[in-house]
C-alpha cells in the first residue's frame, strides 16, 4: 500500500522547500501547544456567594421573569444585569459576572 505522504509523491516540490514547510508546521504546532498550556494554567477566581447576594440574585431574576426565554432559561444580558444589581452587596471574592450569576442560578434553581 502506497502512502500519499511520501516525499517522492511531491513532484515539483524541492526537498529544501519541503523541509521548510515541515519545520514551519512543527514550529506552529509547538507554539499552539505552548499557548494552550499557558491558557489552562491561568487560575480563575471562584465566586464566593453570601446569603444576601444569593437572595438579591433570586429577587432580580424574579423581577425580570418576563425576560425568561423558552425552557425557563434567561439570556446572558439578564444575568449581566443581575451581576450589576448585586455588585454593591459584594463582601468577598471577585466581582460577580453574568456567567457566575448564570452558574449560581443553575445550582439554586434545580
Amino acid at each position: 500500500m502506497e502512502s500519499c505522504y511520501r516525499i517522492d509523491n511531491l513532484k515539483g516540490v524541492h526537498l529544501t522547500h519541503h523541509k521548510h514547510i515541515l519545520t514551519s508546521v512543527v514550529s506552529l504546532t509547538a507554539l499552539a501547544a505552548h499557548y494552550t498550556t499557558v491558557l489552562m494554567a491561568q487560575e480563575k477566581e471562584k465566586a464566593f456567594w453570601t446569603e444576601s447576594e444569593v437572595t438579591a440574585l433570586v429577587d432580580y431574576l424574579h423581577e425580570h421573569w418576563s425576560e425568561c426565554a423558552e425552557g425557563g432559561n434567561f439570556k446572558m444580558v439578564t444575568f449581566n444585569g443581575a451581576a450589576r444589581d448585586i455588585a454593591p452587596k459584594k463582601t468577598q471574592g471577585p466581582q460577580k459576572t453574568g456567567k457566575m450569576c448564570q452558574t449560581k442560578w443553575t445550582s439554586v434553581s434545580c
